[in-house]
């Protein structure tokens, strides 16, 4: 007797894969778009003609260019919390998870100024309840509510608190270059909020590794950027 799976699960299981794969098609060609035009001169006809797909291809996805950004923005920012947290998870102290989280997501963002265009031209929504902020970082919090490093605050406060202020401290980057010491005094204000007295905080900050993420070869972020240097390459 055959123990694999019915003709209809295959079926559905393809079709998901596909939908998947013309999804991200369609995000993976729209983001140099955005690098190479900037974020308000993108167009639909523009993204399908580089997806090489049909406008009503688009319509199946995406209601509009806006959400097109939106989904962006998530998946731009999902992959990078994904490489930041195996970092952060090592780490005994939830203070210094939190704060480490926090630096390697605004230092490695202003290394790749496509990712902080796209915050821009987003808003909050990209720090919504889709992002991975609200799936890891609720269990260092209780970690650090446990060990009564913070606050008992209710976890939507101590989210918004965080990707609030990660979020703005990435987009004040476009606006040119902070002062020195302003992402160390965001993120130990931040920790301050959550509940440890000022002189704790300083001592967390004080020797984090300030460096931007590697991030792997096959990340859009990466892709997105080697596209863009390819096409603008004189033949």
């Amino acid at each position: 007797m055959s123990l694999s799976a019915p003709p209809s699960d295959h079926r559905t299981r393809t079709a998901e894969r596909r939908r998947d794969a013309m999804r991200r098609r369609l995000i993976e060609s729209a983001v140099p778009l955005w690098e190479e035009r900037g974020p308000d001169a993108v167009v639909i006809d523009d993204v399908v003609r580089a997806a090489e797909v049909a406008r009503g291809t688009f319509y199946k996805y995406f209601a509009s260019v806006h959400d097109l950004k939106v989904a962006i923005s998530e998946e731009l920012a999902a992959e990078l919390i994904s490489q930041i947290e195996p970092v952060v998870r090592p780490v005994a102290d939830p203070a210094r998870q939190i704060a480490l989280g926090m630096t390697l997501f605004i230092e490695t963002a202003r290394a790749f100024p496509l990712l902080a265009h796209f915050f821009r031209a987003t808003g909050l929504e990209a720090a919504g309840p889709a992002a991975l902020f609200y799936d890891y970082l609720p269990s260092h919090l209780a970690e650090g509510v446990a060990q009564g490093r913070f606050l008992d605050d209710p976890p939507a406060v101590q989210l918004d608190l965080i990707a609030g202020a990660a979020l703005l401290c990435v987009l004040r980057q476009i606006e040119g270059p902070a002062e020195p010491g302003h992402v160390p005094r965001v993120v130990a204000s931040v920790l301050r909020g959550l509940g440890l007295s000022g002189a704790e905080a300083r001592a967390v900050v004080a020797d984090l590794d300030a460096c931007p993420l590697s991030l792997p070869d096959q990340s859009l972020l990466v892709r997105a950027h080697r596209r863009l240097e390819t096409v603008s390459t004189p033949q």
